[in-house]
């Protein structure tokens, strides 16, 4: 029959052996979980950066056309109003023109004619 303390020092290392089998197995899980999650956050960046790209190429043209010939302020923010925070004409021309819609619904038109024959100019040009 063992001591009292060499019984203990056994059984001590015993626990501690299965205790590190386990801790060893769960550690393997988490580790194929992060590279299960590493694998579908690449592909989802790599997704993402070729949309960019797509996009990018989409908008180039345009962007042209908004930058090249100098556009005054108030078509630019009129612009900016309407396409990019979605503003109704209504809404612009109580911000811009004391609440005239015919002029925002003019200023409208003339910013769409400039486009159109700002994009037909840099489509000769290619």
């Amino acid at each position: 029959m063992l001591d009292k303390e060499t019984f203990k020092n056994a059984e001590g290392k015993l626990y501690g052996y299965f205790r590190d089998l386990n801790e060893i197995s769960i550690l393997k899980i988490e580790c194929k979980d992060l590279e299960d999650e590493l694998e579908y956050v690449e592909r989802k960046i790599c997704g993402n950066r070729k949309r960019i790209r797509q996009l990018k190429r989409n908008t180039a043209r345009l962007k042209k056309v908004l930058t090249i010939p100098p556009m005054s302020k108030e078509m630019m923010d009129f612009t900016t109003y309407k396409y990019k925070l979605n503003k109704s004409v209504d809404w612009i021309s109580n911000k811009m023109y004391g609440g005239v819609r015919s002029t925002a619904y003019r200023r409208c038109g003339e910013i769409l004619e400039d486009v159109v024959k700002w994009t037909d100019v840099h489509a000769i040009a290619e």
